[in-house]
């Protein structure tokens, strides 16, 4: 499990990384610039957080029968997928305050911090 908490760890640092440069170039291009910041920082704070259930729901499952972890993993699936949706409307409803396109860039970031983690990787293991 040491393993796994090392990746969430380079999984957030590249989350962290995308998150600063999106709003570099979010505050160049938008003129919004309030609203899509706080969308990208909320999309980013999601996308923590979807991280974090993933990690912590697959200790839990490594814990269960097969049958009783493929079900428990389908489920806090779904409960990852209904936050994302719920997320989503609520920006797509205060657009003004929170912009939908901030937090779509900012929960995108959990798919580049996957493919970022092994250059992180690399670059912590040669800190240490």
């Amino acid at each position: 499990m040491r393993q796994a908490k090392q990746t969430l760890k380079e999984l957030m640092a590249g989350l962290a990384v995308w998150g600063a440069a999106v709003l570099a170039i979010l505050m160049i291009v938008s003129r919004h610039r309030l609203a899509v910041a706080c969308g990208l920082i909320l999309g980013l704070a999601v996308a923590a957080w979807l991280l974090w259930h993933m990690y912590h729901h697959l200790d839990i499952a490594l814990d269960l029968d097969e049958k009783h972890a493929g079900r428990h993993m389908q489920a806090s699936s779904m409960k990852r997928f209904l936050v994302m949706a719920v997320v989503l409307a609520v920006t797509m409803t205060q657009y003004r305050y929170v912009h939908p396109i901030g937090t779509v860039l900012g929960m995108f970031g959990m798919k580049i911090s996957a493919f970022m983690q092994p250059k992180i990787h690399k670059l912590m293991t040669a800190h240490k």
